[in-house]
This record gives structure tokens, sequence and C-alpha cells, in this order.
């Protein structure tokens, strides 16, 4: 027998037995139904946590557990709190804050002392006085009549097992960050994993983050100074916070791309040369952001609050039952993020939380930006917030996120998809449709555009000029073929075919030209300026460093052709325009689009050709401007046989 608290006045009892007693403690209880295997009895008054963590049936007593009463709206509406959590340092004291209202007794465990906390509906709350700097703590939590040691939800600093206190002013000093982005479409976001991009390298720290400002001959740079010599203004990292599925300490254990989320606060130990100390982790992802600062290069942050790692192992569950993860309407957890367990972006704390970590991140680290994983299982009112708070902080910060129209228990408009995007005209949205018209159907070997599948060509010239026919404002669409997600396009290619050909670089160059002169945001995965390949794994989250690590080969034609692609496009304003207008237009001549675009001052006419048999385009007594690959040049006309873009500028 088993008895729970479904809502503030009514208690549910899982037995067949007849009843003939029951009470709880200062209270008067009534028999309401049964239901099958469920009995169920009406309080005369709310149900006080933290004293009613017992009751008695048939004069036998028995634990009254946390049942579906967090899942009531009514739960959620009465217990909010608006001020700090976590551990709050200063050198005479410490505050902890804890939101738990159905505890029965919190304690908090710092270093080897004990102390019982007090209630403040509905926080737990503990000044302790005295300096508490780099000391461990936990809460022990006492739901009914089991006490349960869990981590702190707001955990700032943590080494592989604890939570830390640790004072902020003895960390690295943060630069303000010197990125004003105006608009998305100035943005060129070039996505990494520390690991990849650091492990096969001939650098000291290698798969860490210090490894990321390490010279390396190689590369005859460092990692920072490539990628923005290569033309990105932006180096979106993979989850940096602190994740599962990894082995902190024997990092060749176990490999993890990061959508693990274990604490939204705290910096990943998978990336620093010692795990076990907090500063180290927080100091070296400074120096990485400092450094890319100091050479005008912004850092975004990939970040994961669609679903938790082990739901049963994350704080809140052994805080507040249930309160943290979306329910359908039976009271079942939903799974729309495949992961077992999605996040209740709706209710007051968990929003809260969500906010707090982001705004912890670009106040404490003066991130540049963060793209959201499965944002489509967020809610509008969510992304409107977070908006609202970071902009506070720095209004030129990007925020841009998987917006999938995936099924969830959110009402349809109230989807942080890409259906609704006017709703929350601040983000932009991983454009789908681009990646699948240029690189083919995510599964299968279809081939895609940039491939010479000229049947998408009315699609390709949609993607071109920013994708009208989706957004209001091409700010709104992120511009990629392939990203940490899925098979590289070189792979891609790879499956469609069979087998290797000498075509695939000239493919690869294709498709990488078309996001750089496309309207809308560019974006690129690591590698793919030199034909990065992993084996065609498609998912390869927890491959080992054989597939994921990235091979560098910077000395290929691609990357200089990428890299002079880039600087036009950073030159003529007219590729970053922010509103869809007149002055860019594009149509189709027999097999080849011709897309123009015309300022007062000059005009650009790209030739886009995804076919390899000879063509003669005219120079319009202009000059060419850029080739995909090599053509013969002829007094006014230019002879193509590869595919690619062609550029005349022609200047008035």
């Amino acid at each position: 027998m088993r008895a729970f608290i479904d809502d503030f006045q009514l208690i549910r009892v899982e037995s067949y037995d007849y009843i003939y007693q029951i009470s709880v403690q200062d209270n008067h209880i009534n028999w309401v139904k049964n239901e099958g295997f469920n009995q169920f009895f009406a309080l005369d008054k709310p149900i006080d946590f933290q004293k009613n963590d017992k009751i008695w049936i048939n004069d036998c007593p028995f634990p009254l557990e946390i049942g579906v009463v967090t899942l009531k709206k009514s739960f959620e509406q009465k217990y909010r709190y608006e001020g700090e959590l976590g551990a709050i340092y200063h050198p005479d004291y410490t505050i902890f804050r804890v939101f738990s209202p159905v505890a029965s007794e919190v304690i908090l465990v710092l270093g080897d002392d004990e102390y019982v906390m007090n209630y403040f509906e509905p926080i737990w709350e503990l000044k302790v006085l005295g300096d508490q700097k780099n000391k461990t703590y936990a809460y022990k939590v006492r739901l009914v009549d089991t006490y349960k040691e869990v981590k702190d939800p707001y955990t700032k600093a943590t080494t592989t097992d604890y939570s830390v206190v640790i004072d902020f002013n003895d960390t690295e000093k943060i630069n303000p960050t010197p990125i004003t982005l105006k608009n998305y479409v100035d943005a060129v976001i070039y996505e990494g994993h520390v690991r990849d991009l650091t492990i096969n390298l001939d650098v000291e720290s290698k798969g860490t983050f210090l490894g990321l400002t390490e010279y390396s001959k190689k590369l005859k740079s460092n990692v920072l100074k490539y990628i923005k010599k290569l033309g990105m203004t932006h180096l979106q990292l993979l989850p940096v916070f602190d994740f599962g599925g990894v082995d902190d300490r024997n990092k060749e254990l176990k490999y993890n791309w990061g959508y693990n989320p274990e604490q939204y606060f705290a910096i990943d130990g998978f990336y620093s040369m010692n795990p076990d100390d907090p500063y180290e982790r927080i100091n070296s992802f400074k120096k990485v952001i400092n450094e890319a600062h100091d050479m005008g290069l912004g850092v975004n942050m990939d970040v994961v609050y669609n679903h938790i790692y082990e739901y049963l192992n994350y704080p809140y569950d052994d805080l507040v039952p249930g309160y943290f993860y979306r329910h359908d309407a039976k009271n079942k957890m939903t799974d729309a993020s495949y992961c077992g367990n999605d996040v209740e972006t709706r209710n007051f704390m968990v929003r809260k939380l969500i906010v707090d970590s982001l705004v912890h991140f670009a106040k404490m680290y003066q991130i540049d930006g963060f793209r959201f994983d499965l944002m489509g299982l967020l809610d509008v009112e969510t992304m409107l917030e977070i908006e609202k708070e970071l902009k506070k902080i720095n209004p030129y910060i990007m925020l841009y996120g998987e917006g999938w129209n995936m099924i969830t228990e959110v009402p349809p408009r109230q989807r942080s998809n890409m259906q609704n995007h006017q709703s929350f005209m601040g983000y932009a949205h991983f454009n789908d449709t681009y990646r699948n018209t240029f690189k083919g159907e995510l599964h299968g070997p279809g081939c895609g555009y940039a491939m010479g599948n000229l049947t998408l060509a009315q699609k390709a010239m949609d993607c071109l000029i920013g994708s009208p026919s989706m957004f209001l404002s091409p700010n709104q669409t992120i511009n990629y073929v392939e990203c940490h997600d899925n098979l590289t396009f070189y792979d891609k290619m790879l499956l469609s075919c069979g087998f290797e050909k000498t075509e695939f670089r000239v493919a690869q160059d294709f498709v990488n030209h078309l996001i750089a002169i496309s309207q809308g945001v560019p974006f690129y995965h690591a590698g793919q300026e030199f034909y990065r390949s992993k084996k065609g794994v498609e998912n390869s989250y927890n491959s080992p460093d054989e597939i994921n690590q990235i091979h560098w080969n910077i000395h290929v034609e691609g990357v200089k052709k990428l890299r002079k692609l880039l600087s036009i496009r950073k030159r003529y304003a007219a590729y970053r325009q922010t509103e869809y207008l007149d002055n860019v237009s594009i149509r189709k001549e027999h097999n080849t689009l011709i897309y123009t675009i015309e300022t007062k001052k000059y005009k650009l006419i790209h030739y886009i050709k995804p076919y390899a048999s000879i063509e003669r385009f005219s120079l319009h007594e202009g000059k060419l401007l850029f080739p995909s690959q090599k053509v013969l040049n002829e007094e006014q006309h230019i002879y193509v046989d590869h595919p690619g873009i062609y550029i005349v500028y022609i200047k008035k």
C-alpha cells in the first residue's frame, strides 16, 4: 500500500484493500472515489508539505509520497521565486538557496559540516558565516522519510565529484566582448568540438580548451587565429557546460559531443587539463574567450535545454519530483527529444533556471551567442524571456537554433519552431530546406543540387535569395549543408556514388561557395573547407577520435578559395541584406542560375553552374571577380567546364 499527494487537497492510495480508517495530521480527510487500484481522498485544507509526511491508514503509518501534485498548474503558480539561487559567496559569509517546496527537510553539507536549512516558501535558505571559499557542498534532501544527497542545480563551479563554493574574482579576468554584431547576416559561423579541433594537432594541450590557443606548426598559428583568418566572425563550440557520457579524468575511455547536460552553470572537465580543479576549468575557457575576442572573433555556445542526460540523477527530481519534466495528459513523461525526458520549459522555475544559466554565461564569460539544440521543443514565451534578459546584457548577442516542428505537448502556436518564426523574430533558424536542397535528403543516397540534381533548381533559387518563402527576414535563415549531425557533405557524396570521385572536391567547393554568396547567415562545419570525412559515420556523437578528429589540411586550394570568397562577402554589403529587396533577383537560363545583386555603385552577376559541360558566360563589360574553378578568359567572355559559381563585377 502506497499513498501519494496528487493535489493540494487530494490523496491517492494505491490499494485494493478496504480502507476503514485514514487520517493526516491537523487535517480532515474524506473518501472521494475508487478507480481500479486507486482510491482517492479529499482533505479539508491544503497539505502542509513540511509537516505532513505521514498518513495513517487502518491504524498503520505510511509515508505520504509526492504524487502528481507537482504537475498541476496550481502548484506551478503558487511556488515561484525570482531571487538569486545557488551558493552566493561573500568573503564574510555565503548564502545557500535551493528551490524545493515539497521537501520536509533540507540539510546543507558544507565541507565536513552539516547545517539544517530554513524554509522560506518556496525555497530553503541558510547564511553560513565566515569565509567558505573553495569548500565542497551538497544538499541532503528529505522528501518523505529518506534523505538523499543531491547537487545544487545552480552549481557554478565543480570538480569531477563535487560542487564547490568559489569566488569568481579569483578566476581569470574576462574582458568585455568587443563583438558588435548589428545584424545576424554580418556573421559567418564556424562550428567545432573542442576535442576534435585539437586532438590531432601538434599542440601541448591536445583535446582541451588551452589547445585552441596554442601555436601549431601545422596551422602556422593557433586554431582560433586560423578560423579568424579564414573569414569567420564567430566560433560556435559544441556544449561546454558540464555533461555526462565521458570520463573527465581518463579522457581516452569515452568520447561524446556533449549533448548530455548534467550541470547547466558549470564548465565541463572533459576539456580541462585538470578536471579536479574547478578554477582550471573556468580559467582555461576564459582564456579561449579572451584570446578570441582579442582578435575580433566571437564565441558562441551550443546549449541544450530540451532534455538532460539521466533524469533520475539530475538534482531537480530529488528536489521537486516531476516538476522539471514535460508530461502528457495522462501524466506520462514525454519523449519528443528521443532522450526520454523532455524539459518542461513552461514551468516558471524551469524557465528561470534556463534564463539564469544563459545570463551567467553572458555575464561571467562574455559569450557572444547561443545556439539552442532542438529549439522547437521549447516554448515561445521562454525564448522571448531569454532574448529580453540577454539583450539587456549584450544588445549584439546572437540567438539561433534548431527550429524543427516536433510533436510536443506545447500547443502548436506556442512552439519555438520555424513555422512560428514571426512570433520570435530575434532568433535565426537552421534552414533544413537549404541543407536538403543543396546536399540532398537527410537519409539515403539521393543527390542534392550541388551534386548535379537539376530538378532542385527552383528550390535552390529561393534558398540563394534568403528563403523568402519561409522567413520574414534573411536574418532568420542559417544557411548550411553540414554540421556535427548527420553525414558530412563529402561522406554524403560517397554514399550517393558508392565510390570516391575526383569531382567530389569540385562539388564541395561549389556548395561551400553557395553558402558564402547566399542571403542569410553562412554556417560552416569545422573541416568542411578541406573536405572533411568521418568515414561514413552519420551519428558520431560517441565515436572515437579516429572518426571525429579533424585531419587538418589547410593548404588545399579549397581553403584559399573560401577565404577569398568570404572576404568578398564582407566587402560587399549587398550580400548581407536584412530585407527581401528588389535589387536581388534570380532566374534560370537553360540549366544555369543567374543570381544578380545590384546597388547604386555596382552590380554582381553570379553564374551558378551545377553541371560539368562547357559554357560561355558574358562579362557584360565587367571583370571576373571570383571563379570557383579555373576558367578560360577571352575578352568579354569566360569559358567554364566545371560546376561552381562565377562572379562578375560591374562598376557603375
